[in-house]
């Protein structure tokens, strides 16, 4: 009995893993597209405003090159700049693109949430290996 769930531990810890390893690849476009992105700082904000649409679900997080960060949701999106309305103040920050160096969304990372399900999975297996364990003792 131990060794099945032994198996079964095996089988759930390195499935996610062998998954994530394959979804890695990389595309030539994607290689190509970067570059182009990283020659003008401003052209890359600008794509990824637009990427993300304006509305009040689209929050983000923008840092500037004076290293102030502005929250909230993109409120509007024009040629050479873009606002970020504050959710709680109703404050509005007109912000150029020339004065962004990283657009973050407002949620969690990918790699955030892989981590916590794979915790959530993991701390799961746990408790039920313990509870098997003390069952057949009883």
């Amino acid at each position: 009995m131990k060794r099945t769930v032994a198996y079964l531990l095996l089988l759930v810890m390195g499935f996610p893993l062998s998954m994530w390893s394959q979804s890695q690849g990389v595309n030539p476009t994607e290689v190509q597209e970067k570059k182009l992105l990283e020659g003008d700082p401003a052209a890359k904000a600008k794509r990824e405003v637009q990427k993300r649409g304006a509305g009040e679900r689209s929050r983000v997080r923008v840092t500037l090159r004076n290293t102030t960060e502005v929250k909230g949701y993109l409120s509007q999106i024009d040629a050479d700049n873009f606002q970020v309305t504050d959710r709680r103040s109703g404050q509005v920050t007109t912000i150029a693109y020339q004065d962004v160096t990283k657009i973050r969304g407002g949620g969690m990372s990918t790699g955030a949430k892989i981590a916590l399900v794979t915790g959530i999975g993991v701390a799961a297996i746990v408790i039920l290996v313990v509870l098997h364990q003390q069952l057949n003792h009883s």
